[in-house]
């Protein structure tokens, strides 16, 4: 074998080895760019915990709305069932009122005692079905004037009653729950004869 075929048979194997090389150096991964990839990614465990607590916030704003509804429901309710039953008790009270009257000027007949004690019974029964509905009698006789549940007509000395004192109730005043149905009507002490001049003014 001649050098000239000796030369064109050690070629090819020569440039064979430069390609594969040059092949090999273009398949090294790059290290780099794997870990910046699992650096982006989120730990699912972390992204499950923040969804969680995003949905337990909604769920208790929902809860403290709710909540407040049905209080705000509640009162509404309450208020338009008393203020129905304020209506109906304003329009029996003159009723009542009547009623009394009509056993005052019983009083001292003999004949009328049955009749007398069958209407107090009814007003004694009517009494209690007030009550059970919220409303109360305002305690007036003998009480401190006070203009939140008293309406002075008149004063009048007294022997009984000190000054500033109810000495007699002309109309009964009713209260529903906190609120005043009608003030009582009265009249008021000015104390002793002979005190200030107890007087007696229309």
């Amino acid at each position: 074998m001649s050098k000239q075929d000796e030369v064109e048979e050690e070629r090819p194997v020569g440039e064979a080895e430069e390609v594969g090389e040059e092949g090999g150096a273009e398949a090294e991964p790059v290290e780099g760019d794997e870990e910046s990839e699992a650096d982006v990614e989120e730990d699912p465990v972390v992204v499950a915990i923040r969804e969680a607590e995003a949905h337990k916030d909604r769920w208790m704003r929902l809860a403290a709305e709710f909540d407040n509804y049905k209080k705000r429901t509640s009162r509404e309710m309450q208020s338009l069932i008393e203020s129905a039953n304020e209506g109906l008790i304003r329009d029996l009270l003159p009723t009542i009122d009547s009623v009394n009257r009509a056993l005052n000027h019983a009083d001292g007949d003999d004949d009328s005692e049955g009749f007398k004690a069958g209407v107090r019974l009814i007003m004694t029964d009517f009494a209690k079905v007030l009550e059970a509905r919220g409303v109360k009698e305002i305690d007036a006789l003998g009480q401190p004037f006070d203009p939140n549940d008293h309406e002075a007509l008149m004063q009048t000395a007294s022997e009984e009653y000190e000054a500033g004192v109810v000495a007699n109730v002309v109309e009964k005043g009713y209260r529903l729950g906190s609120k005043v149905l009608r003030h009582a009507k009265v009249v008021v002490s000015t104390g002793a004869p002979g005190d200030d001049g107890g007087k007696e003014d229309a």
